[in-house]
């Protein structure tokens, strides 16, 4: 079987290293077993069924714009209803498919409601009146509202179908190449009856257009958080009575 086997290894345009090894798909359960494969890097995929296993070494600069996303996101949580929780590097997988590993996003958030499910989970815990586990096993059957991936490349093409599969209803692409300034977004609405589409503005932050979000992720990267709370505040649509006083919660470092 080693001459159906192939590797794919190359440089994104963000100086990050990407990786893909194609075996027969019978293989890839003992490959998983055998070999922790989240060592070797980062959005690590390991498909049973198609037989990949995939990773990536993220560059400086693909871990500066994924800061950047945290800023933009979490900012936002303190003007909309709910909140944000940011879950970072969990690895998103459905529970009746244990074949395959997951899926990990550069950034993973909950918004509004599931945030605030999210919040309440956690004070029941706190109070003793819930275990600690009770946070991975909401995690295991709750889909993030928003997922974010930096450096998007040819291996990523089938991520947002898988997205969708898990629940997730919004994917970022944010790409920067090395040697350019300019930050282009994609957003994309995975939940649609036709599959994933492009759209102009959040669902997930209402309002929240993209072509605001290079300059979102300009202002978050020089430090300007009141002028980008300020941008935020502009572009989403927030219900008149809502009104956020409280700093940002963020999710821990996974």
């Amino acid at each position: 079987m080693a001459d159906q086997a192939s590797e794919t290894h190359f440089i994104g345009p963000m100086g990050s290293e990407f990786w893909q090894i194609r075996v027969p798909p019978e293989l890839v359960p003992a490959l998983a077993r055998e070999f922790d494969w989240n060592r070797l890097g980062r959005r690590v995929l390991v498909d049973a069924r198609a037989g990949i296993i995939a990773w990536m070494s993220p560059a400086s600069t693909h871990e500066v714009l994924a800061e950047e996303t945290d800023a933009i996101v979490l900012a936002a949580g303190q003007i909309i209803k709910g909140g944000v929780w940011g879950m970072r590097g969990t690895r998103w997988k459905r529970p009746e498919d244990p074949r395959n590993t997951g899926l990990e996003a550069d950034a993973s958030y909950y918004i509004g409601a599931k945030a605030e499910q999210w919040f309440t989970l956690t004070e029941k815990i706190h109070n003793g009146e819930l275990a600690p586990a009770a946070r991975a096993d909401f995690a295991a059957i709750t889909p993030p509202d928003l997922v974010v991936e930096v450096e998007i490349t040819n291996l990523d093409k089938d991520k947002p179908a898988r997205y969708a599969r898990l629940g997730v209803q919004e994917l970022w692409q944010v790409n920067r190449k090395q040697d350019q300034t300019k930050i282009e977004v994609t957003i994309l609405e995975l939940q649609k009856p036709g599959g994933a589409m492009t759209v102009r503005q959040s669902r997930v932050l209402p309002g929240l257009r993209v072509d605001a979000l290079p300059r979102a992720y300009q202002l978050a990267g020089i430090g300007k958080f009141a002028e980008l709370q300020t941008l935020l505040q502009t572009e989403l649509v927030v219900p008149p009575t809502v009104q956020k006083a409280e700093p940002p919660r963020r999710g821990p470092r996974m």
